[in-house]
């Protein structure tokens, strides 16, 4: 049997009755695929902190994160200061699909005071099991966008590439 996937999860206190709920969902719908590791509440900084830390050291490329605040925006702008860590704040489900799709994100990004436990399990669903790198994304009405084509995906096949190129030129300054 392969490795489970592990999903790391952390939050501030703006942010903890989501990630609870998000966590309790993932857990009672995925329980065979996935393992959760819930670093708790901390300042926000720190939680991201601990899940940027986590994915660095990750030797599985599988394993991702959940990051939880009062807008979400804090725990990404941390976390993205990680090697190896895209994580995507996003506010709807559309953000979430698209984020995974053409950024390849690992880290999902939510806002407590902004989303909805209901609308935060949909979006979990979407970006930790379904909506795959370089996948043709659906849209809100559920047929395929329009403005994917196969010049998306050539430079998205490269796109790796050329962000390990910056994160490098950034962490050499």
């Amino acid at each position: 049997m392969s490795e489970k996937k592990k999903i790391y999860f952390a939050c501030d206190g703006f942010g903890e009755k989501l990630k609870d709920a998000v966590k309790i969902h993932i857990k009672e719908t995925h329980p065979d695929i996935v393992e959760i590791v819930d670093f708790g509440n901390h300042a926000y900084y720190d939680a991201a902190a601990s899940v940027g830390k986590a994915l660095a050291k990750s030797e599985n490329k599988n394993d991702m994160g959940a990051l939880f605040c009062g807008t979400g925006m804090g725990v990404g702008i941390m976390a993205n200061k990680f090697p190896g860590v895209r994580a995507a704040t996003c506010e709807n489900l559309t953000a979430a699909k698209f984020s995974r799709a053409v950024n390849d994100a690992n880290v999902l990004c939510l806002g407590q005071l902004i989303t909805t436990s209901d609308e935060a399990k949909v979006m979990a669903d979407e970006f930790f099991f379904k909506q795959k790198f370089i996948s043709h994304p659906l849209g809100d009405d559920n047929q395929p966008v329009g403005w994917w084509d196969t010049n998306v995906e050539d430079f998205l096949k490269t796109s790796m590439t050329g962000i390990e190129k910056v994160e490098k030129e950034a962490k050499d300054l």
